[in-house]
Formats: structure tokens, C-alpha cells, sequence
């Protein structure tokens, strides 16, 4: 019985749906509403030997979950490597769908993970938790600069998570800026509350799942990145490498051979940004707090000088805990501070 192939280009509140033979033959084009019973009636005919491309729209939960529960073999096709689709001179939604299914057919889909349905709430509200507190820092700045304006410049980021309505009362002698400051500090007081409620839930999934404990005995890691990188990473098994699951975390640059010249630095925001964040903060702060891995840092700076001497130091630790993280997840052994510095 031969195969039959599904795209599917997925928007907010409707979809394109196109189906394909071993051929390329087109059996079956039609616009459908974002509605799971429709869609599975409009496939029952081809669900047998169905293989399902969908794009990977910011709305693909409901309808992978909702394949997969009824029996289809789903992928879920990575955007950033459909140049074929997103470049085409001419781009309507039949053609992105038949394309769709065309690349699944000619095996070039570039599969993106489908991450666990039962894990994925909590993930997002990982996620969720981290514009929250960029929120919360943007308006901490906020209030800062409130200040400058005023002449008020012998103040610090730490001084200012405690100022209350008193404070700006004293330090602010026009009623509006007092009661534009007053804002400030009622939006970072509601933030807070809304972090502390996630961070909560978080801790009691975490708590729960294997390797989160192990993960903060990692420098620089606390509950809030060890939560950041459990659920970022996922199924850990899926990177075949400690090497792999760091450029995965955007910490490895990448490079262009061709011709016998290598150009370095490629493909630099391909991958997981949550990780990256995560296992830079984290070197950031072991590097406070750790004299091992401050010596470290220090001597990676001094081996590239220039400009970008800082960061791609803290780059280069970021990678070493990543890697440390890897194996912690894969092996469920503990962290050794020797094992990070073995070559």
C-alpha cells in the first residue's frame, strides 16, 4: 500500500490542508477552520497510509496533540528551514501547503522536536516566568531613570529593589513624577506576586522530575535556570552529543568550509535562546562566586583579547556547564568540577 503524504500550513483561525500521492498527484485541497473535528473528518479517507507535515506555528499544539491521539504519523517542520516555502517568489497557502507535502515526500523535512504534551504546560510556564521578570527589570529601569531625570544619580540597581511610596515621597518633590514612580512601583510589586505564584508551581513539578536536584549543584545554577534548562532540554536522549546539545544551546559557533577557506561565527541564533540565557547567567554568576571557574574565565579573556573578550568568555564557560548539564541529564550522575576542566 503506497504512502500518501499531508501538508498542512497552519494560521490562527484557519488552515490549508493538501494531500498528495507517491506522484506529487494532488488528491485532495481544501481551506478548513482551525477546528479538530473537521480536520479529521476531511483526512479520515486518507488516514491508513497518511504521513502529516505541519509547520511550526506558535498554535500547533492543539492540532499535533489532537493527529496523534487519532492514530496519525505527525511531523512538525522546523520554519527556519523552510527556505522553499518562505522565499518563494510567488507564496500563496495552496502552495505552501502541496509544498509541505512535497518536501515530506522528497524526505527533506527539517523535523523540528515535538515536545511532550504531558511536560509542556509547565515548560511554558517556565517561559512564561522569564517575561515576567524582564518585565519586572524593564520597569525597575523604569524607575531608575525616573530618578535621573530629577538629578537623583547616587543610587544603585540593588537600592532600588527596596524603595517603597515613602521613598519616593522623600526623593521626589513634584507630584507627577511621584505619581509616575508610584506606577512603577505598582507594576513591579504586581510582577513579583505573578512570579512568585509561577515559581511555585514550578517547584512542585520540578521537585518531581528526575535530574532537577543534580542540575543545581551546578555553579550558577539555582532553582529558576536548573527549572529553565530541565524543561528547555527536554528529552535529552535526542542530542547524540555533549557537543551537539551545546549548539543546540547556542553556545558553539558555527562555520562555513568552501574552497579551502573557513569562515567562523555562522548560524549564531540558531537553536534554543531559554538555554542560552540560562547557561550564560549561569556562568555570569560563577564566575561571582566560584574562584575555580573565575580563573577559568580570566584566562579564556586573556586568550582572546579585543573588545569581545568578556563575552565570548563567558560563552566558553556557558559551554563547559552545558556540557556538564548534558551528562548530569543523560548518565543521572552528579556534578564534578573535575570533570569539567578535563580536556
Amino acid at each position: 500500500m503506497k504512502k500518501l503524504y499531508c501538508g498542512i500550513d497552519l494560521h490562527a483561525t484557519s488552515m490549508q490542508v493538501c494531500v498528495i500521492d507517491c506522484k506529487l498527484e494532488r488528491l485532495l485541497e481544501r481551506s478548513v477552520p482551525n477546528d479538530l473535528p473537521t480536520v479529521l473528518s476531511l483526512l479520515k479517507p486518507f488516514r491508513k497510509r497518511l504521513s502529516i507535515l505541519v509547520e511550526s506555528t506558535f498554535n500547533w499544539y492543539w492540532l499535533v496533540d489532537g493527529l496523534q491521539d487519532s492514530g496519525y504519523e505527525v511531523h512538525l517542520a522546523h520554519t527556519l528551514g523552510l527556505f522553499r516555502i518562505t522565499r518563494a517568489k510567488v507564496k500563496t497557502d495552496r502552495r505552501d501547503a502541496y509544498r509541505l507535502a512535497k518536501i515530506l515526500h522528497d524526505g527533506e523535512a527539517p523535523l523540528a522536536y515535538i515536545y511532550p504534551k504531558e511536560t509542556r504546560p509547565i515548560r511554558d510556564l517556565v517561559r512564561q516566568r522569564t517575561r515576567l521578570v524582564a518585565a519586572r527589570a524593564h520597569a525597575y529601569s523604569s524607575l531608575r531613570l525616573r530618578l535621573y531625570q530629577h538629578g537623583l544619580v547616587r543610587h544603585s540597581r540593588d537600592a532600588a529593589k527596596a524603595w517603597d511610596a515613602q521613598d519616593m515621597e522623600a526623593l521626589l518633590k513634584e507630584p507627577a513624577a511621584r505619581f509616575l514612580a508610584g506606577q512603577d512601583l505598582d507594576s513591579i510589586a504586581f510582577l513579583s506576586e505573578q512570579v512568585a505564584a509561577i515559581e511555585e508551581r514550578i517547584r512542585k513539578a520540578a521537585s518531581g522530575q528526575e535530574g532537577y536536584a543534580r542540575l543545581m549543584q551546578i555553579p550558577g545554577l539555582g532553582k529558576a535556570l536548573s527549572a529553565v534548562v530541565l524543561y528547555e532540554t527536554g528529552d535529552v536522549s535526542r542530542f547524540s552529543s555533549a557537543r551537539h546539545y551545546s549548539s543546540y544551546c547556542r553556545l558553539v559557533p558555527g562555520t562555513a568550509d568552501s574552497g579551502g577557506h573557513s569562515k567562523p561565527g555562522r548560524g549564531a541564533k540558531q537553536g534554543n535562546p531559554h538555554l542560552k540565557a540560562a547557561f550564560t547567567q549561569a556562568a555570569q554568576c560563577a564566575v561571582r562566586h566560584y574562584p575555580g571557574l573565575r580563573n577559568f574565565y580570566e584566562r579564556q579573556a586573556n586568550r582572546h583579547p579585543g573588545r569581545g573578550s568578556r563575552l565570548i568568555a563567558t560563552d566558553i564557560l556557558g559551554h563547559r556547564l552545558a556540557q556538564a548539564a548534558y551528562h548530569i541529564l543523560k548518565e543521572g550522575t552528579d556534578y564534578d568540577e573535575k570533570k569539567l576542566f578535563a580536556s
